[in-house]
């Protein structure tokens, strides 16, 4: 069952992130938490937030933490200051992508380390770490490299669990136009699985055939899942996004391509060794 894509309005603005890239927003909305907020301009299409949409449901299908997120009514008279180029009033015009704040959570950093099995056991379920990996060679996400940008982690139950966060930069940055091409477009150093952390990690990790086997099972009944469900998801996305059919085709053409999903797969066990 895919969860619905509730609408939020903002109550008032707290402030910008000043991160590199999309410079969200954070904000109050109606049911009184907190969000992040993104536009795409005015782009058509508004291809980093619908990729923001699809990941976040994949992600679910995936069993992988990621937060809650909905579409977000910011009226042009909530804001009263110049909050940059990236938000002008005119970009609010359209249903923006708000992403809820996850209470407790902290950046991962590439400072954190494995060095034995007390910090191993730190971890819920700390095979979920390579399995957003797998995730972002499936999607071809390069905004999660090897220092875990984009990865958050959270306590919960006295151990830490992994949040996978923005993914505006899928599907090879976004370039629709290149996904006719289906091969698998594997780039160095760019993934998290070729990270320090995963290197540490992976040495906890048992590695035998019977591993391959439930790994290779639970990739092809994850990307099953987003197969069937891909076009309820496809529909949750606002028509003045901009994600008309003929794009659509080839996403999906692209996402379940077998041939493309087997040299995924074979990508993902080779950086274990």
């Amino acid at each position: 069952m895919i969860e619905p894509l509730p609408y939020r309005r903002v109550i008032s603005i707290q402030r910008k992130l000043d991160t590199i890239g999309s410079e969200p927003l954070h904000l109050i909305c109606d049911d009184y938490e907190s969000y992040y907020v993104k536009n795409d301009r005015q782009n058509s299409p508004a291809i980093s937030i619908i990729n923001e949409v699809l990941c976040h449901y994949f992600l679910r299908l995936w069993n992988i933490n990621t937060p809650d997120i909905c579409l977000i009514n910011l009226e042009e008279e909530t804001i009263r200051q110049d909050y940059g180029a990236r938000h002008k009033p005119a970009f609010y015009s359209r249903p923006a992508f708000g992403s809820k704040e996850q209470e407790g959570a902290f950046d991962f950093t590439e400072f954190l380390q494995v060095k034995g099995k007390v910090d191993f056991r730190n971890y819920y379920r700390p095979e979920m770490f390579a399995h957003i990996g797998l995730f972002d060679l499936w999607v071809e996400n390069e905004d999660r490299p090897p220092d875990l940008k984009n990865l958050m982690l959270y306590e919960e139950d006295e151990r830490y669990h992994f949040l996978a966060i923005d993914h505006a930069m899928a599907f090879r940055t976004g370039a629709y136009n290149t996904l006719a091409d289906r091969t698998f477009w594997a780039t160095e150093d760019q993934y998290m699985l070729q990270s320090l952390f995963f290197k540490q990690l992976r040495r906890f990790l048992k590695l035998d055939k019977e591993w391959c086997r439930k790994e290779q099972e639970n990739f092809y009944l994850c990307i099953e899942k987003c197969q069937r469900h891909f076009s309820d998801i496809v529909q949750l996305i606002p028509p003045e996004w901009g994600f008309f059919d003929e794009t659509i085709t080839v996403l999906y053409n692209y996402l379940f391509d077998e041939k493309r999903n087997e040299t995924v797969y074979n990508e993902y066990v080779r950086m274990w060794k």
